[in-house]
């Protein structure tokens, strides 16, 4: 019973890490592109970097969600 409650705890602290996460990257999507062409693109190369990183934060917050909802049942 105690295991399930570590389990539980470890999985919450990640649901919050992810969400945390999920926060900055989408603060680093909000910044304007800049004027610099070359600039731009590599802020575009990061933009797409940060909406592939979001994507697998998301699809493991929903992991952690189904996980500690089926774990309330």
């Amino acid at each position: 019973m105690n295991e399930g409650k570590v389990d539980r705890n470890a999985l919450e602290r990640r649901q919050q890490e992810i969400l945390n996460q999920l926060n900055r990257v989408n603060e680093d999507l909000q910044v304007e592109l800049d004027r610099n062409q070359e600039e731009q693109a590599i802020q575009i190369e990061q933009d797409e970097v940060s909406i592939s990183m979001e994507d697998g934060l998301r699809r493991e917050l929903a992991d952690i969600e189904e996980k500690l909802a089926s774990a309330q049942e």
